[in-house]
């Protein structure tokens, strides 16, 4: 494996087993938004003006969309975004990486070196004397949060020569790590450039590693950023300031546990899930001492009602620092509308300097409450999986909380494009009981099809379960593949797994080492969910057990209202169930190893009806 590719071999504890399997992540194959919006965006670069762009040429690549902006920008191959570093000098990056503007792999791509994405400027009247002092500048960083460029890739800049219709090499960096972004500033003197028709082009050489040895982990790889492009007459080598305060970071989820989640579940427990806080993140790019008033805004997109509107106070922001703010939030979500699902625009501002640009100081955060459950941001920079000898029958699991009694239907799945398709495997989706912080009782599990990218925007498919599985407090969703192949889901790099990933391998559920969080989440039955006993929710009051701790010996007694008919599994801290008694009220323990135990008592039609922890002593 060539220096640090994305392709992280995560050993954690596996290797004190005798088996190779282990956690994989590596780049996308896919980048689905750019699959979904090509379109449009052709249509608008077809639509674009062919008139030399004058100068200032001027580029931050803030804004909403995901492609370069058609009136500076002559190609569509870079993916302009705001996750896939975290040192951005202001929100908007443009990213150079292995994938084309249909957000397909390369079909050139190969372990060798190729060309990748290109950024080439349309053309530019640059129709000055050398005396014009003429300098083009701009910011670059290797990898980001994906993954780092080896020495044999490159981020080259070449010029355009008009009358001889000819690129020139100006300009590269190698792969090698730049502890965040880099400032280059370049004169451009020669007058076979400084004439009308001047263009300017990044291009990105990369390489793919295990495309022909492991196919289904090959993907997009060699990422370069790149920001705050400036062409201008009348500056200098010493122009390097950015006379800006901008905002940063993506604006997070104003829920403390979740991007998004049901309403029912929200309503139930709002005034603990609602977050005392939101959270603002910008940066002083100038020189000196910057004032700055923070200000948010919160709109019902059900009315287009503003029903939080207020400034976060002001502070002075240090020279070249970054700001990290967490602004007091005395609010909850709240709707007139009766529907299910309800969605709020969350706009972040800053009130700067009357001489400071504007286009970079807002941003805007959709809350989305629907019939699902997100950790994930909605965005991957990476892939996941559970790959090589052993990892048959491998799961993967990603813990909850649901606020109230409801019933798991269906799995939704972000995975990502593999190599010649090759992690198109059949696995089954699981939903566990929560055993002390790691997944415990199986309560639900479904075969799946093949995984498969689908036809929306990051690629998330829902699989549905052949019947809804109750959970109640904290559960546990995954996967348990079917074979040793890498199933390849996405991966959130910019969202910390927190204790909440768990795999299992050789017996044993294990903390995921991953250094971000599966896309998958829970799909919720909705309005009407069941929650009596008589409908199948786990109910624990409705048995008890004694004596909790045993050695042996112990007895289930049923409370009043239980069903007479009724049987007993007996499942160890693994998930396995290690022993089954049919409409018994004694049973014994005793030549079970010491540990912790779960007894599920369930109907006769299998319907789950109370979950035990007992614990087994010598």
């Amino acid at each position: 494996m060539k220096n640090r590719r994305v392709i992280f071999l995560l050993l954690a504890a596996v290797l004190t087993f005798n088996a190779s399997a282990q956690e994989i992540i590596t780049g996308l194959t896919r980048n689905r938004q750019l699959a979904d919006a090509v379109r449009p965006a052709l249509i608008l670069k077809g639509a674009a003006a062919e008139e030399p762009v004058p100068l200032p040429f001027s580029d931050d690549f803030t804004g909403d969309s995901i492609f370069p902006s058609v009136a500076r920008w002559a190609d569509l191959q870079v993916f302009i975004n705001n996750t896939y570093s975290v040192r951005q000098p202001s929100a908007g990056i443009a990213t150079l990486d292995c994938l084309d503007e249909r957000g397909l792999l390369y079909e050139g791509a190969s372990q060798t070196v190729f060309v990748a994405d290109r950024l080439t400027s349309r053309a530019i009247d640059l129709e000055y004397m050398p005396s014009d002092s003429i300098f083009l500048s701009f910011l670059f960083e290797a990898g980001g949060v994906a993954d780092l460029p080896e020495t044999g890739d490159s981020l080259t800049l070449s010029f355009w020569a008009p009358e001889e219709q000819k690129w020139y090499s100006i300009w590269q960096a190698i792969g090698e790590a730049t502890d965040g972004f880099h400032r280059v500033i370049i004169p451009i003197t020669d007058t076979r450039y400084l004439m009308k028709g001047f263009r300017f082009m990044f291009t990105g050489h990369a390489s793919l590693a295990g495309a022909l040895s492991e196919p289904s982990q090959a993907g997009n790889a060699d990422q370069w950023n790149i920001d705050h492009v400036l062409l201008d007459k009348g500056r200098s080598i010493h122009d390097t300031v950015f006379r800006d305060v901008a905002i940063t970071l993506p604006q997070r989820s104003l829920v403390k546990e979740y991007e998004a989640m049901p309403w029912r579940h929200f309503r139930q427990a709002y005034l603990s899930a609602m977050s005392p806080v939101a959270h603002i993140t910008y940066r002083n790019n100038d020189t000196i001492v910057r004032n700055v008033t923070r200000h948010v805004t919160i709109t019902d997109m059900s009315n287009k009602t503003v029903v939080r509107d207020f400034d976060a106070g002001a502070a002075n922001a240090a020279p070249l620092s970054d700001v990290s703010y967490d602004a007091p939030l005395l609010y909850t979500y709240n709707t007139t509308s009766s529907a299910d699902t309800a969605q709020f625009m969350v706009t972040i501002s800053l009130l700067t300097d009357d001489f400071d640009p504007k286009h970079n100081d807002t941003l805007r955060y959709i809350q989305k409450f629907s019939d699902y459950f997100a950790i994930d941001d909605g965005t991957a920079e990476a892939g996941y999986g559970i790959n090589g000898q052993g990892s048959n029958n491998a799961l993967a699991a990603l813990r909850f909380r649901s606020f109230l009694p409801d019933s798991v239907t269906g799995i939704s799945i972000c995975f990502n494009d593999a190599y010649d398709n090759a992690n198109q495997r059949a696995f089954d989706i699981m939903v566990w009981a929560d055993d002390n912080g790691r997944p415990g009782i199986l309560l639900g599990s479904s075969d799946g099809p093949a995984a498969s990218p689908g036809g929306e925007i990051n690629g998330f498919v829902t699989y549905m379960f052949d019947t809804p599985v109750r959970v109640t407090d904290n559960f546990w969703i995954g996967w348990r593949q079917n074979s040793e192949k890498f199933l390849n889901a996405g991966l959130d790099l910019n969202t910390s797994p927190a204790g909440r990933q768990y795999f299992h391998l050789s017996g044993i559920w294990q903390e995921s080492q991953a250094p971000g969080i599966i896309m998958m989440r829970p799909v919720m039955k909705g309005s009407g969910s069941p929650t009596s006993s008589e409908n199948g929710t786990l109910i624990n009051d409705l048995f008890t057990i004694y004596p909790n701790p045993t050695d042996g010996l112990v007895t289930i007694i049923p409370a009043e209202g239980a069903p007479e008919d009724f049987t007993i599994d007996v499942i160890s801290s693994s998930g396995a169930r290690v022993m089954s008694h049919d409409k018994t009220v004694r049973f014994d323990l005793s030549r079970l190893a010491a540990g912790n135990y779960m007894i599920l008592v369930k109907a006769r039609d299998g319907r789950p009806l109370s979950l035990l922890r007992v614990i087994k002593v010598k």
